[in-house]
């Protein structure tokens, strides 16, 4: 049982109670819980307040990626020369 799933039981909310909470479609809500979808921030963000934990809890190995940028092609490209 993955935290999203843990949390949800022990706050008792099913997925559609949730969805109703966080605006976040009960069908994504499955695929986050499932592992074959990664929660946006804002969505971590939503989850952990509906469910009452922290966001470090809910996706320990998660490490945030949002906020870093990927090099641009002249970036790339004045390294490699």
């Amino acid at each position: 049982m993955n935290r999203l799933r843990e949390a949800r039981f022990w706050a008792d909310k099913p997925q559609a109670r949730l969805w109703y909470e966080t605006n976040i479609h009960y069908s994504t809500l499955s695929r986050i819980e499932r592992g074959y979808q990664k929660p946006t921030e804002a969505q971590k963000e939503a989850l952990a307040k509906a469910l009452g934990v922290k966001v470090s809890w809910l996706f320990p190995d998660e490490v945030s990626t949002e906020n870093t940028q990927q090099p641009t092609f002249s970036e790339r490209k004045k390294r490699h020369y």
